[in-house]
């Protein structure tokens, strides 16, 4: 990466300098064919800015033979942004084979100019046993030796490093960790992840993020990260927050070739659809039954155009949303769109994967947190907050006040509500410490209130049965660190939420055979 705006979770809004212009990231380039297009690379780049594509060496060497050195690949386009090219891989994956072999494809990519190039790697698809797919990472390290001496004699063309292993992340380990002994790593500039277009077909969501966190974790950040085949916006906001700055596909095209038409929650077939649920050129300006009644090759390039445009629009809103600090409250809406991806965002939700989420959030914001439940509870700016807590927090006294209230006002807001507790705070604090419980963070210290994310949010204020499993261990993790000799619990409200909240915590009391009293604020 040349330069980073922003970043939030593992996501980053910046630029990559490339020789026919610098990429704003995160970024889908769209998949062109090098012969024939019902929307041409140019248009592309004039209705949607995408100065960003990419097409197949494979595919020119069936529409065209081997090249010489005589035209670029742009001028094939007519296209005067960047240009990648894809090995011939995508194709090995979906017919088990090409006839052209590694240096073949090198020199294709070579003599046809491209500004970022990809040597031929096998690919190691989810079906394969263990046995299969390693014996397949072992000969793409083999062909990356055999490609280096190109690589070397052609640096004009941006080398791109593919990561193979499939769903078996101990192999993409292993793979990494070879090509790490050899010293290979240094020679390419761009780092792609391939083989999950199979795996997104079967909604394995799970373990396309477990694919993706294992290879950008291992791998330097300052390259930019790739992401071969994902091309439907309702993941665009997962991969991105994982860590992929580009990605790629043909899916505005494949499926509009089958009247399949793509919104940011999930796909319609056209003839299901009452009418049109997007305000872009065409949706404006067609019906569905329109679509349907027109040309073959009218409809596939306008439902592809739509295609367009609703990947477009996803990746603008991610961008916002990088810069706004946000993206986590994007990832809770798209969660919802399919219950496979659902499953997946709980996974990282749960708090295992926290650490790699919090790599690139800021600890601090220029916005407040949107937190709906359960979801949230171990976002990285909570995360981040309850560690900086435990580690630097010093209790003052060895009494402690746990003031309990419904989750509705954050805790500077309930005292600028209720001047008198303020002004009891302020009275005792020389005799006891006071802790506000957060329904979805925990018990935090009064001296810590006015730090940012502790009081910067707006809650639901629903306590669901998740929220207080997540937040039992964190009451016990508070009580076994700070080790106060005197508790007393205070309610500072009736709601039902209070009651809810104070007789979780009396659980744990009595669990732990602590002693504690309950007494209203006044009595203090």
């Amino acid at each position: 990466m040349d330069e980073i705006i922003s970043s939030d979770l593992h996501g980053r809004l910046g630029k990559i300098a490339l020789p026919k212009g610098d990429v704003i990231t995160p970024t889908l380039l769209p998949v062109i064919d090098p012969r024939k297009n019902l929307i041409s690379a140019q248009d592309m780049k004039k209705k949607f800015d995408f100065n960003f594509v990419i097409t197949s060496a494979y595919l020119y060497y069936k529409r065209y033979g081997m090249p010489d050195d005589s035209k670029s690949i742009h001028e094939t386009l007519n296209f005067d942004g960047n240009i990648m090219m894809d090995s011939g891989a995508y194709q090995v994956l979906v017919y088990g084979d090409v006839d052209i072999d590694p240096i073949q494809s090198l020199q294709i990519q070579s003599n046809l100019k491209a500004d970022v190039g990809v040597i031929l790697d096998v690919p190691t698809p989810p079906e394969d046993t263990y046995t299969q797919a390693k014996q397949k990472v072992e000969e793409t390290v083999r062909r990356i030796g055999l490609s280096l001496a190109h690589i070397e004699e052609h640096p004009e063309t941006i080398w791109t490093l593919p990561i193979q292993g499939g769903k078996n992340t101990k192999l993409i380990e292993y793979y990494l960790n070879e090509l790490k002994k050899k010293e290979y790593l240094s020679h390419f500039k761009f780092h792609a992840l391939g083989s999950v277009a199979p795996i997104m077909s079967q909604y394995d969501f799970l373990s396309l993020f477990s694919m993706i966190k294992k290879s950008r974790e291992s791998l330097p950040h300052n390259i930019p990260f790739h992401l071969f085949g994902a091309g439907h916006p309702m993941i665009f906001p997962f991969v991105v927050a994982l860590g992929s700055d580009t990605f790629d596909s043909a899916a505005y095209i494949l499926y509009a070739k089958e009247n399949r038409y793509m919104t940011n929650t999930g796909t319609y077939h056209l003839h299901e659809l009452y009418e049109l649920p997007c305000n872009c050129e065409i949706c404006s300006n067609w019906t569905p039954k329109e679509l349907l009644d027109t040309d073959e090759d009218t409809r596939i390039r306008n439902i592809a155009l739509h295609n367009l445009y609703a990947s477009h629009a996803e990746l603008k809103r991610i961008r916002v949303s990088l810069k706004d600090g946000n993206l986590w409250e994007l990832l809770v809406r798209r969660s919802k769109a399919h219950p496979s991806l659902y499953k997946a965002f709980k996974h990282l939700a749960n708090g295992s994967d926290i650490e790699y989420l919090e790599y690139a959030t800021p600890i601090t914001k220029q916005t407040g947190l949107k937190i709906s439940g359960e979801d949230s509870f171990y976002r990285p700016e909570y995360s981040k907050g309850r560690k900086r807590m435990y580690n630097r927090y010093t209790p003052n006294n060895s009494k402690v006040i746990f003031l309990v209230s419904s989750g509705r006002n954050n805790p500077v807001e309930l005292l600028n509500l209720r001047s008198e507790l303020e002004d009891l705070i302020k009275s005792k604090t020389e005799e006891m410490d006071f802790a506000f419980l957060i329904p979805f963070f925990g018990l935090l210290p009064l001296e810590l209130i006015e730090t940012y994310p502790f009081s910067q949010y707006v809650f639901s204020a629903v306590l669901s049965e998740g929220l207080l499993d997540n937040l039992k261990p964190e009451i016990e993790k508070f009580l076994e660190i700070f080790q106060y000799k005197e508790i007393v619990l205070c309610p500072l409200d009736a709601w039902e939420n209070t009651e809810i909240l104070i007789k979780h915590i009396k659980e744990i009391l009595i669990r732990k055979d602590a002693s504690f009293k309950e007494k209203n604020f006044r009595e203090l």
